[in-house]
């Protein structure tokens, strides 16, 4: 009996030690990343950082944590981040956001309230295996326009053998854009549902230390299915493109939907697209769907050359470059 008590008790303290120094572990490897954004000059600070969780767990808890680009462009502040792993269960993490936190862009900030927002994270030797991102309620709230999102999924998983490129599936049950004078408290019903699922190439695989150095370049985008809908109206996108030094997409782009003028007159009614903007749209893809020969039902594929959009011989349009700022 003293014999299996002295082994329990060996066991016990064999275990605690192995708790300790995964904790210390995690809480070094924060510190050390977020080292490793100052020296790349990027401010990266926090107020406190704290493990807990034993036994099972190293729940690590940031306290106020600030991250801002070089530039003062963009950046990210929330009252705390929680980092959630399982002791037995290496490389895998759950990251758990506030209900409130705020977005810094060039246009200004932008507030972020949410209902549950979670991400798993699979990762191996500081690479990005596999990611999913989910949220019951998701609102972004900027200087011109706030977004409501509901039931809101993002997956990016690393396509094998293909180290460098990567699996994107998105989705939001609804997505509304209330009016300026509105709060989000206040959103209409649901604008529109999304659903994309696309492939992204990369010049090299995502790892955790990307932003402190030059950035993974987007290099190929492959749209198996991209869905808006809205009402009775899908509206359906697939193509395929690659991408230069600066972004420019160089492939094409198909487009189908049915009915898609009385989705047009609905949003204009409700308010959720400006009269001159619904005006613009309709123009356009009155011109787009007379190529098919019917005013109601649109099926065109559009040419895209370095950015540029174009209907066969003519440009139409635009693209802004896929890049990392």
């Amino acid at each position: 009996m003293k014999q299996l008590l002295a082994a329990i008790a060996l066991a016990t303290l064999a275990y605690s030690g192995w708790w300790f120094y995964a904790a210390n572990s995690l809480s070094n490897d924060v510190e050390n990343w977020f080292d490793a954004q100052k020296a790349a000059g990027l401010e990266a600070q926090y107020s406190d950082i704290a493990v807990r969780g034993f036994p099972n767990r190293t729940d690590l808890t940031l306290t106020d944590p600030i991250l801002v680009s070089a530039d003062g462009r963009f950046g990210w502040t929330a009252p705390f981040l929680q980092i959630l792993a399982l002791t037995y269960k290496k490389g895998h993490v759950i990251v758990a956001w506030p209900d409130t936190q705020t977005l810094t862009s060039p246009d200004g900030d932008i507030a972020v309230t949410s209902d549950g927002i979670r991400a798993s994270m699979i990762y191996s030797d500081n690479t990005v295996l596999r990611t999913n991102v989910e949220a019951a309620v998701l609102n972004l709230a900027g200087p011109r326009r706030t977004l409501a999102l509901a039931d809101v999924n993002a997956a990016l998983q690393r396509i094998d053998p293909a180290p460098s490129t990567y699996r994107v599936a998105l989705s939001a049950g609804s997505l509304a854009v209330p009016s300026s004078e509105m709060v989000p408290s206040s959103a209409p019903g649901s604008l529109a549902s999304l659903r994309a699922e696309l492939d992204l190439g990369f010049d090299r695989p995502l790892t955790f230390d990307m932003f402190a150095q030059a950035r993974p370049r987007p290099t190929t985008v492959e749209l198996h299915r991209s869905e808006i809908s809205y009402g009775s109206v899908t509206f359906k996108l697939t193509g395929a493109a690659t991408l230069d030094d600066q972004g420019r997409a160089t492939g094409e782009v198909s487009i189908t939907a049915e009915n898609w003028r009385d989705a047009l007159v609905s949003a204009r009614t409700s308010g959720d697209l400006p009269p001159v903007l619904a005006e613009g749209l309709a123009d356009l893809l009155t011109l787009l769907a007379s190529l098919t020969g019917s005013r109601e039902t649109l099926d065109v594929t559009l040419g895209l050359e370095k950015g540029t959009v174009l209907l066969g011989p003519l440009p139409v349009g635009t693209l802004p470059p896929l890049v990392w700022r």
